[in-house]
């Protein structure tokens, strides 16, 4: 989010996209209106052509909980390399302190996973203090589960609050040693 907000600020006609997997939380759609009422951004999801029925059809039911790295291949990463196949670069918000497979998040980089092209990580190097400090200062909306324990969000069935002294991303794939979709580090990274 505050990626968006420095984006509204500058006046800069960039396209917003989201993942959407057909398996998100209602938060989170509750949060892509709360960015078109107060920007006038209308973020563009980005899915697979591939519905949750043929999902199962074709690779049994739940996915999520029997290879989620194929899940993820399906509904995320897949779907983003050809939507960012028009584009030269894409900017993302990793930083740095999110995750030990994050930590040398460079600020810019070639993105051969998203079909070759720059990668830019402008806040690769601010920690969660940062962005909670930004957030506060420019009242940015953000997602209210943040407030309910879950420092990352992703998919309903992968995704749980996290407990006091967990790590920020230990609810993600919480139960496997998946802890990236594969959208940047490997495919479905572990």
């Amino acid at each position: 989010m505050v990626l968006v907000d420095l984006v509204a600020r500058a006046g800069l006609d960039v396209p917003v996209y989201y993942l959407e997997t057909d398996l998100l939380f209602a938060e989170t759609h509750e949060l892509i209106a709360r960015v078109h009422e107060r920007y006038g951004i209308e973020a563009l999801p980005v899915r697979t052509e591939l519905s949750l029925e043929a999902q199962a059809a074709a690779y049994g039911n739940e996915l999520w909980a029997r290879d989620p790295d194929r899940c993820c291949a399906l509904r995320k990463v897949e779907p983003q390399r050809r939507f960012l196949a028009s584009y030269g670069a894409w900017i993302t918000g990793l930083r740095r302190d999110q995750a030990d497979t994050r930590k040398d998040v460079p600020f810019v980089q070639w993105d051969d996973r998203s079909g070759g092209l720059v990668k830019i990580a402008p806040l690769a190097d601010w920690t969660e203090r940062d962005v909670w400090a930004y957030l506060v200062r420019h009242d940015v909306p953000y997602n209210v589960l943040h407030d309910r324990g879950y420092p990352s969000i992703g998919c309903v069935p992968c995704t749980r609050s996290v407990k006091p002294g967990e790590d920020l991303r230990a609810g993600r794939w919480a139960g496997t040693e998946k802890v990236e979709c594969g959208l940047h580090a490997g495919s479905g990274a572990r």
